[in-house]
């Protein structure tokens, strides 16, 4: 080792003494979380990563099979599928995110009434997830629900759509009902922030002249950043591991071009007993996860940075 990078490391290790030094309450205070972190999430995905190597029905003595079962589930197009479905399935958040964006800045126009719309706004999210999945498998029933049966009565198709036979129709109807759902949550945060906002900097906009394009580019936007980031995180989050409404919907079907990861390990936990090949999916759906919110860490530091200078 040269001196060089001997005097670096010495500079380094320093550096960190006198952090914990100068803050070592504070780490004393996040002790207690962190023990529960170390107990309750990483013990329990390693042991998931050493599980997953195994060969385990349920009922059964595991058998080492290494790297087998990802070796089988990558090359199993039904996998591939639900990967694919899954991705879709968590990106459909920026959608939410659009809607609960002009739903915010609309309601922040409103003079009167402000409460009553807001109320009506937060309807959907007040029922539990498992509500709302049986309420729109009712109305979206084909031949028993009152969605299609009044557009057939009203002469709007001429025949029912049986949208849970083709893949494409039903992810477009589990996107549908989980942005119905969920929406009004990325609300209720980009309300909150927007009213932090210092009327200040809209009236020096509008003293520079700026239109409502530019005082939302400039003013609105970047004041946002970070409770986007963090409705994003979280929603994305949500989306990855909910399953209560695909299964009442599709039960991940046709096929398996609705199951998502959470579903699929179901499939292979509930239904099929096979354990080892469910940890391996448990394990690339937290890896998946875990890549999306150190991201979205990553941009949050950045924004909360830009916000403070």
């Amino acid at each position: 080792m040269s001196s060089q990078t001997s005097h670096a490391l010495i500079r380094k290790t320093e550096r960190y003494r006198d952090v914990l030094s100068e803050n070592w309450f504070a780490y004393l205070l996040i002790l207690p979380v962190l023990l529960f972190l170390v107990l309750l999430m990483w013990i329990p995905f390693v042991q998931g990563i050493f599980m997953s190597l195994h060969n385990w029905p349920f009922g059964g003595d595991p058998s080492w099979v290494g790297l087998g079962n990802y070796e089988y589930l990558f090359g199993w197009q039904p996998f591939v599928t639900s990967l694919k479905a899954t991705l879709i399935f968590s990106l459909t958040t920026l959608f939410q995110l659009g809607v609960a964006l002009a739903a915010a800045l609309a309601v922040r126009e409103i003079r009167r009434g402000k409460s009553l719309v807001t109320g009506s706004f937060l309807l959907s999210y007040t029922l539990p997830p498992l509500v709302t999945g049986t309420i729109w498998a009712y109305m979206l029933e084909p031949d028993l629900g009152p969605i299609f049966g009044y557009l057939t009565q009203w002469e709007l198709l001429e025949e029912t759509i049986y949208w849970g036979s083709h893949g494409d129709s039903a992810l477009a109807v589990i996107l549908f009902v989980t942005t119905w759902t969920f929406w009004p949550f990325m609300f209720l945060i980009i309300s909150a922030s927007l009213e932090s906002i210092p009327e200040e900097m809209y009236e020096t906009a509008r003293m520079y002249g700026a239109n409502r394009v530019q005082t939302f580019l400039r003013v609105t936007l970047p004041q946002l950043k970070s409770a986007i980031l963090i409705a994003l995180s979280i929603r994305i989050i949500w989306n990855m591991t909910k399953i209560s409404q695909v299964l009442q919907l599709t039960n991940g079907g046709p096929g398996y071009e609705t199951s998502i990861l959470a579903v699929l390990l179901y499939r292979f936990s509930y239904e099929q007993g096979q354990m080892g090949i469910s940890y391996a999916v448990g394990v690339v759906l937290l890896t998946m996860t875990i890549g999306f919110v150190f991201v979205f860490i990553r941009e949050f530091e950045r924004a909360s940075g830009g916000d403070a200078a």
